[in-house]
C-alpha cells in the first residue's frame, strides 16, 4: 500500500512540474517530460506488469494536457514502458550507462510514434523536436537514474511473493 501511495504522489508531482516549471527550462521550445523519464527508469528497474500500470497511468495524465489527440500518450506510454520493462530484464540495473542510453532511444521512439499517429489522423507536428527532447531527457536521466534505483530498492517498494 505504501508503494502505491508513493508512486501516486510522485506521478502527480512530476506531472504538475511538467506542466508548470519544466516549460521554463525549454530549449528551442522543447522541454523533456520528467514524468516520462521517471516512468522509463521505474519500468526498467521493475517488472513489466508494474511498467504496464505506471505507463497507463502516466499516459492518461499526459493526455489530459495533450490537445491534439487524446489517448495517444496513453497507448504509446503503455507500449514503451512495457518495452522498457523487457529491456530492464536483461540489464545490470546497478549500472547507469545502458539504462540511460535506453531512455535516449525510447524517448526518441516515443516522439516518432506520436508523430506517426498524429500524421495518420492529419495533425501536423514537428518530428525534429523529438531529437531535442530525447537528448534533453538523456541528460536529465543521467542524474535521476540512481536516485530512482535507490528508491526502488527500499523494502516497501520491492514486490514480495506470498504463497
Amino acid at each position: 500500500m505504501r508503494k502505491i501511495i508513493i508512486l501516486t504522489i510522485l506521478i502527480f508531482v512530476l506531472e504538475i512540474l511538467d506542466n508548470t516549471m519544466v516549460s521554463m527550462c525549454s530549449i528551442h521550445g522543447y522541454s523533456p517530460s520528467l514524468l516520462f523519464i521517471f516512468v522509463l527508469c521505474y519500468s526498467m528497474i521493475n517488472d513489466r506488469w508494474s511498467a504496464l500500470s505506471v505507463g497507463l497511468i502516466s499516459g492518461a495524465l499526459q493526455d489530459l494536457f495533450f490537445i491534439n489527440g487524446f489517448g495517444v500518450n496513453t497507448l504509446i506510454n503503455m507500449l514503451i514502458c512495457v518495452l522498457a520493462g523487457e529491456i530492464g530484464r536483461s540489464l545490470f540495473k546497478e549500472k547507469r550507462l545502458i539504462p540511460v542510453l535506453s531512455i535516449l532511444l525510447l524517448t526518441f521512439l516515443k516522439g516518432i510514434l506520436v508523430f506517426g499517429v498524429l500524421y495518420a489522423i492529419h495533425i501536423r507536428v514537428n518530428m525534429y523536436g523529438s531529437a531535442y527532447v530525447a537528448i534533453y531527457s538523456f541528460i536529465i536521466a543521467i542524474f535521476v537514474y540512481k536516485p530512482i534505483y535507490r528508491l526502488c530498492q527500499k523494502p516497501y517498494m520491492i514486490k514480495e511473493w506470498k504463497f
